[in-house]
């Protein structure tokens, strides 16, 4: 059977350079940067070369295959995915993709390597999200080199729970960002700071707030993680804000 990993390369470029040497030498074909495909036969020693840079196992299924949980409601699986792999010009504003992957509820698998779920039904309704169709277009429109792999599950538990805590952690990164530049626009806006300026800046950080809001209410159906608190936390942190504009 053909497996496919995934893996984070490391810093040094000596490193870099050896890792795909290796895997030539096991007989693996290289799909993108840090992607290889590979024989099952071989993957012990597949992990062995990579035992250093958390590798990701991934396996296409005929079949759509949905989330999983275990017994104890404890999350186990991702469920079928769509990987979409790509490359930027060098000249490329890397900030404006970050800026489109806000909205999008993706598992960012290594650098230019994310996943999202095969299956629809977790998204908005009003179709404001991103999903993986939308992210493609975005990517060709700004000249990217795309490629994409559907109906895939990772194999590797481990790597399951690593990324679910990475995404976790990114969500509540983001919450820290929005509560910090309230507590920035709170201190400006009790010192006497301009109105307009401080109305422009509080409405970019609600849309803001907005998006990441509609973002983890998908995490939560499909992740089955409760970002409520941290929710209200950035809902609080921005009604104070709001109470002290209005009454400039």
């Amino acid at each position: 059977m053909v497996l496919y990993v995934v893996y984070r390369t490391p810093s040094d470029s000596k490193g870099r350079s050896k890792i795909p040497t290796q895997l030539k030498a096991l007989g693996c074909q290289q799909v993108h940067r840090a992607v290889w495909k590979i024989d099952e036969k071989k993957s012990y020693l597949v992990s062995k070369v990579l035992e250093n840079n958390q590798p990701i196992v991934l396996k296409r299924l005929r079949e759509i295959k949905k989330p999983q949980l275990a017994k104890k409601r404890e999350f186990t699986g991702f469920g079928s995915l769509v990987v979409v792999m790509f490359t930027l010009p060098k000249d490329a504003n890397r900030e404006k993709v970050k800026n489109f992957l806000r909205k999008a509820p993706c598992i960012r698998l290594r650098r230019s390597v994310y996943a999202f779920s095969q299956k629809h039904n977790f998204l908005d309704k009003e179709q404001k999200l991103v999903d993986a169709r939308k992210f493609v277009d975005f990517l060709r429109e700004n000249h990217g080199n795309v490629k994409i792999m559907s109906r895939v599950v990772i194999v590797n538990k481990r790597s399951v729970e690593r990324l679910l805590s990475e995404t976790k952690e990114r969500i509540e990164k983001n919450v820290s960002e929005i509560v910090q530049s309230c507590k920035d626009l709170y201190v400006k806006a009790r010192d006497g700071a301009d109105l307009k300026a401080l109305r422009d800046r509080f409405a970019r950080i609600k849309r803001r707030f907005v998006i990441l809001k509609t973002v983890s209410t998908c995490y939560e159906s499909w992740l089955k993680i409760d970002f409520s608190k941290n929710m209200m936390r950035t809902y609080h942190a921005l009604r104070k804000v709001q109470a002290i504009i209005e009454t400039k």
